[in-house]
């Protein structure tokens, strides 16, 4: 990735609108893929919780490294199944 520079705040500002639109229909979200890229990102970032092993997230979502995710196109995971109380 030399000379390769990651704007993370352009992924998480894309990623806070489909949360955002997700929450309005009425959705939970579940996790949130990215582009290995960004995932390399984060990861580096937060050596203390992957030398520990924890799941890697970002905006309270755990991360997915996904290749066919373009780097400034995350994909908010959706759960659109709506509750129904008792």
């Amino acid at each position: 990735m030399a000379g390769f520079m990651l704007w993370l705040s352009v992924v998480v500002d894309e990623a806070c609108t489909q949360i955002w639109e997700a929450w309005g229909s009425g959705a939970s979200v579940t996790s949130l893929r990215v582009s290995p890229a960004v995932y390399t990102a984060v990861a580096a970032a937060r050596p203390a919780e992957t030398a520990r092993d924890y799941p890697l997230m970002l905006l309270g979502l755990p991360l997915v490294a996904d290749r066919a995710v373009a780097t400034y196109a995350p994909v908010v995971v959706r759960n659109d199944r709506k509750e129904t109380p008792c």
